[in-house]
Parts: C-alpha cells; structure tokens; sequence
C-alpha cells in the first residue's frame, strides 16, 4: 500500500457551533488541539471518525473544521488582519498533504477551490470531494476541478458520471464507539424523527407533510428539529401558505433540534425512528440517519427508495413505506408490536456493524486514493 497525507477540509452547521459554545462556554483558556479535542469527542456528523481509522492504517490523516469560528482562531492567535480562507492555506501549507478530501463542496467557490489544490505550488496535490445534495450548475462547475467525487448513493453515481464526472460511490457510516458513549436508558415505545427541515419543493416539503401525517394519526412520535427557510418564500404561493398551517399543527409535538452525543442519546430513548429523504434523492438512498438509527439499535422506518435493498433486508432489517398512509399503518403495527420491532432493529444494528461503520469507509475511500496516487 502506497503513503500519504490526507487532509479533510470540512463545515459544520452553524447551529451545531452556536450550541456547542452555548453549552461549553469556558473555553477561551483551552489550545487549538484542547478545542479539537473537545469538538471530535461530541460525535456530532463524522467527527473525526474516519482519520482515526486511517492512522490506524498508518496514513496520517486530519481534518479541519473550516467554518468553525472559534476553534480556527486558536490555530493563530497572533495573527492579525488574517481571514479564515488565508488560515485555511496556512493549515493546508503547514501539513502538506498530498490528498485534500472537501467534504463540503458546495461551501467553495471554483476560485477557492482551484487557489486551495494549488496552494502548495507543487503540481502534484490530489483534491477529492463528498458532494450529496442537489446537483445543480454550481456544483457541476466545481466538480470539474476535482480528481475524484464519491456521493453516498449509487443512484447519484450514476447521474454524476452521466454529466462526464470521476463519481464513486462511498457510503455514510456509524461509528462503533458512539455506543459507548450513550447511557443505557428504558426506550419509549414511540416514534422520533430528528432532523432539520428545509423548506420548499426540492428541499423538505414532504418532511412537512409527513408529520402532518403522523399528527393526524394521533399516533405517539417528537419532532427534534429545526425548520429554515425563507417564510416570504412560503407566503409566496398556495401551497406554501398551506405548510405555515402544517407548521402550526406540529408544534406541539416539536422540541429543540440535538446534535452530537445528545443526539445520539435522544434517538437511544425511543423504539422506531422515522426517516425521509429530500425529494432531489429521487430512486437513491443512504442519508446519514439510516445509519445512525440502525447502528444504535433502533428499529428505522424509511421511506421506499429502489436502493434500499442494496443496503438492507427490507423485510427483515429495516421497514420501509411507498406512502404516508402506509407509513402510518406500518407505525403503528410496529407499536402494537414492540417484540417485532426489536429483533428488525438488532437484525438493522447487526448489518450496520458489520458493514457500514468508519472503518469499512475508511478503507473503501484508501482504495480509491490508492488509484491517485500512482
């Protein structure tokens, strides 16, 4: 196996951050590395899962937290009239590594992503990139500047490489030690969705009206999230007035979105866990909550998409539903029948661990690096 440095240039969401130092408010006095430190061992996304498994493997392999305000200034404190996109070319400079992974792609522009793969001056840097959002043209436009792009669905390998770009297909995972930070507790025998909710049609409308769904069913399920979107926009037209009345319904079932460990402890507490992927998925699956829910044990109920059989039994390892009224009758069999409900969820966890955690990612992402660095 051939070596390298890899260096991960990643963004965290802005709420994560502003709770994160709501909830950890003495850390002036803590160093870069302290802070660092700090963040990864909250768990929140992909921490910093697959770097671990990578030194393990013997490639040295970090990531930064891009838009991480706070942690960012520790790294130079001494600097002044510094901005974070110069912070970052020193970061990159000082660990030279000779693969760059952005997994926020969408948080750079072409200029900044050409002056980051070039910043080393040495010709020779490798930039890969995650991308598993809608595509659009400024993605497209980017994406022609990178040496590989793996997406977390075979479905959107497929219309990448339709569009003549390097795709490959890397899955979202679940790391083991998350378990062992989680406090056993007795689980309610309801339902959770926990996720953000960003409005309009191509975003998540139809997270909207599945709640309502479930609102109208009176079957017992809690919200944990948070709903963006521009509320002119929603006024902007019928049908986005009717989701402000859709909004109003669900608040009362709705509390505080949760990130990292309290996330994880959150969705420990209950018997099934609710999941739907934005409408841009179309066939496609694999968000990041079918592992999350699956890898804690918790019987996932998930929409129907083509590519949930290349993932799990959908009879035996996950519950999957064509519509909302069938996602209602399914919740509430898996209700009256908790017993069922576990050994799906155990069968799920099993899966999960077996094949989808940070070290198979890790080693699946080396294989596609070891073809770069010839």
């Amino acid at each position: 196996m051939r070596q390298y440095k890899l260096l991960e240039i990643t963004t965290q969401y802005e709420e994560y951050i502003k709770r994160f130092y709501n909830t950890h408010q003495t850390v002036d006095q803590l160093s870069y590395d302290e802070l660092y430190s700090l963040i990864v061992d909250d768990g929140f996304g992909e921490a910093d899962f697959i770097h671990r498994y990578f030194n393990k493997m013997g490639i040295e392999s970090k990531v930064i937290f891009y838009n991480n305000r706070n942690l960012q200034n520790k790294w130079s404190p001494h600097q002044k009239d510094i901005t974070y996109f110069d912070i970052l070319l020193l970061q990159i400079k000082e660990f030279a590594p000779d693969v760059i992974l952005i997994s926020s792609m969408e948080y750079f522009s072409p200029e900044e992503t050409m002056i980051i793969k070039e910043c080393l001056g040495i010709g020779k840097i490798r930039l890969v990139g995650f991308y598993f959002t809608a595509l659009n043209d400024r993605f497209r436009k980017n994406a022609l500047l990178y040496d590989q792009i793996y997406t977390g669905s075979q479905f959107y390998v497929g219309l990448m490489k339709d569009w003549g770009l390097p795709a490959y297909l890397l899955r979202h995972a679940f790391d083991t030690s998350n378990l062992d930070k989680v406090p056993d507790c007795e689980r309610k025998n309801e339902i959770c969705f926990l996720g953000s909710i960003v409005t309009g049609k191509k975003a998540h409308n139809n997270r909207l009206d599945m709640l309502e769904e479930l609102t109208k069913s009176n079957l017992p399920y809690v919200f944990y999230g948070n709903i963006y979107g521009s509320l002119q926009e929603i006024l902007s037209s019928e049908e986005g007035k009717k989701y402000i009345g859709i909004i109003a319904e669900i608040a009362s079932n709705m509390k505080m979105g949760v990130f990292g460990m309290e996330y994880y402890s959150i969705m420990n507490q209950y018997n099934i866990c609710l999941n739907l992927h934005a409408p841009s998925v179309d066939r496609g699956a694999g968000n990041m909550r079918m592992f999350e829910a699956t890898g804690m044990g918790i019987c996932l109920l998930t929409d129907y998409r083509c590519e949930n059989v290349e993932l799990f039994d959908v009879t035996d390892e996950i519950v999957v539903y064509d519509c909302f009224e069938e996602m209602v009758d399914k919740a509430k069999w898996l209700l009256d029948n908790p017993k069922k409900a576990r050994e799906i969820a155990l069968a799920g966890q099993r899966r999960t661990l077996s094949e989808y955690t940070y070290k198979n990612k890790a080693e699946h992402l080396n294989d596609y690096i070891q073809t770069l660095i010839v």
